[in-house]
């Protein structure tokens, strides 16, 4: 009875696991689930998105090497964490014509990403 207990509790839990990625991810696994498509973190923009090396605290809109839309270079100041969490969120809320389109609904996954970022320099 008790071994059946403990099956029924680690199955359980392995469901809750399966069913909520970010608690089994790490921020580097949600960095490139959701943004290596575009972005890079070796200092080096694309053409479909800047380096995000060192983003958190960065002004916006400074890489020389990739073009912002006017959006995005309207705006001032810094990426702070609030303001990722924000523009991932809902992109063109915050910057309305960006060319990004990928939003994340869920808060960890941005939050999980956000702290990922904020160690990359």
């Amino acid at each position: 009875m008790r071994q059946l207990l403990v099956e029924r509790l680690v199955v359980g839990l392995l469901f809750l696991l399966a069913a909520t990625p970010t608690l089994a991810a790490d921020g580097g696994e949600a960095f490139r689930a959701n943004c290596a498509a575009c972005h890079t973190l070796d200092g080096v923009s694309t053409k479909s998105g800047p380096s995000l090396n060192g983003v958190v605290w960065r002004k916006i809109a400074v890489l020389r090497d990739f073009a912002y839309t006017g959006a995005l270079r309207s705006m001032v100041g810094t990426w702070s964490p609030a303001r990722l969490d924000a523009f991932l969120r809902n992109t063109q809320a915050v910057a309305p014509g960006t060319d990004m389109f990928w939003d994340i609904a869920d808060a960890a996954t941005r939050r999980d990403i956000i702290d990922y970022l904020k160690s990359t320099k």
